[in-house]
């Protein structure tokens, strides 16, 4: 008896259209290929040759408008100022869902026309740190340490050191109108209110001077209030050698979760440490695959408990909740 099941075809592979060919849309590309996604590139400035040898189907604007309409995911990592119209784009055009890249928009004001479109239910926003295992960890242990809790969330680096092959004045990150930490580092912002909860801010204060000569903000220290904790923050451009992670104080022990270890500390109420290790948290496509998983097999209106436990992005509505805590810490400083 032959084998038929080489000739069974297997299911359909989704298709995936990324839009932006800069470095974040050259990574998302490879991490949907790497999940087993019919992923296809449309640059917004036309490129020649692929990068780091990967053969990469290209797109321009007399295909990219068809592609958009039969892709079950379209990836928006444009410019930040043209993510709210690139992703209606997508939606019009009847691609399945979207995820876009962070910050989702300049303000929450910019983002309005995306927030109030029919299908904005079907927008994801990228929030890879929900797809750490070690925070997914965290999510399971911020319960054991009783109430109320003090939070300190860190983000502190050296912009120079982000991209050593590129001036980074002339970077997004340095221009007021799309760059600065808040935008930059909205992440931290995204996973501390997954954890914490809604937060109402109490002070903010943004640092325009420094020893970085760019226009946007080079430093921001945020303090605001939730339900279960007080927490501050830290984020900036200023800082050698990278800091990076949220320490947690109650009770009954602590917790911190160090990314640049990728480990979790649990100290219980006598001081006694136990550390766990994420190692595939180090690996950055790792981390995007689940992501990348989880926006291809979910949807934005999932469960939150489903959400969290698959490392998924944030919806749209969470999204436009960390653009308003910054726009907010803009307002109050």
């Amino acid at each position: 008896m032959s084998d038929h099941r080489a000739e069974c075809p297997g299911p359909p592979r989704p298709r995936v259209v990324v839009r932006g060919g800069g470095s974040i849309g050259l990574r998302h590309l490879r991490v949907f290929e790497l999940v087993g996604a019919d992923a296809a590139l449309w640059p917004v400035r036309a490129r020649t040759s692929p990068s780091g040898g990967t053969t990469v189907r290209f797109l321009d604007d007399s295909t990219g408008p068809a592609a958009l309409a039969a892709a079950s995911l379209v990836v928006v990592a444009t410019d930040t100022g043209r993510h709210v119209a690139d992703a209606i784009e997508a939606l019009d055009a009847g691609a399945g869902r979207v995820l876009l890249e962070k910050p989702a928009a300049p303000s929450r004001a910019a983002a309005e026309p995306l927030a109030a479109h029919r299908r904005a239910a079907e927008v994801w926003v990228a929030a890879p740190l929900r797809a750490h295992e070690g925070f997914r960890h965290l999510l399971t242990q911020v319960g054991a340490i009783g109430r109320p809790l003090f939070a300190h969330v860190r983000c502190q680096s050296w912009l120079p050191d982000w991209r050593p092959d590129r001036d980074y004045r002339e970077s997004y990150s340095a221009r007021a109108d799309e760059g600065g930490v808040l935008r930059d580092l909205v992440h931290e912002l995204d996973y501390a209110e997954v954890l914490l909860g809604r937060p109402t801010l109490l002070g903010a204060g943004l640092d325009h001077t420094g020893p970085l000569e760019i226009e946007a903000e080079q430093a921001a220290t945020l303090l605001w209030r939730t339900d279960l904790a007080t927490v501050t923050c830290r984020l900036d451009y200023v800082t050698r050698p990278t800091t990076r992670g949220i320490a947690l104080h109650g009770p009954d022990g602590s917790l911190e979760w160090d990314l640049p270890t990728a480990t979790v500390t649990r100290r219980d109420a006598a001081g006694n440490a136990t550390t766990e290790t994420f190692a595939a948290d180090l690996e950055r496509d790792t981390v995007m695959a689940t992501q990348a998983r989880a926006a291809l097999e979910l949807t934005p209106d999932a469960d939150r408990a489903q959400r969290h436990t698959a490392g998924a992005p944030a919806t749209l509505a969470e999204g436009l909740a960390t653009l308003e805590l910054c726009d907010r810490a803009r307002a109050m400083s």
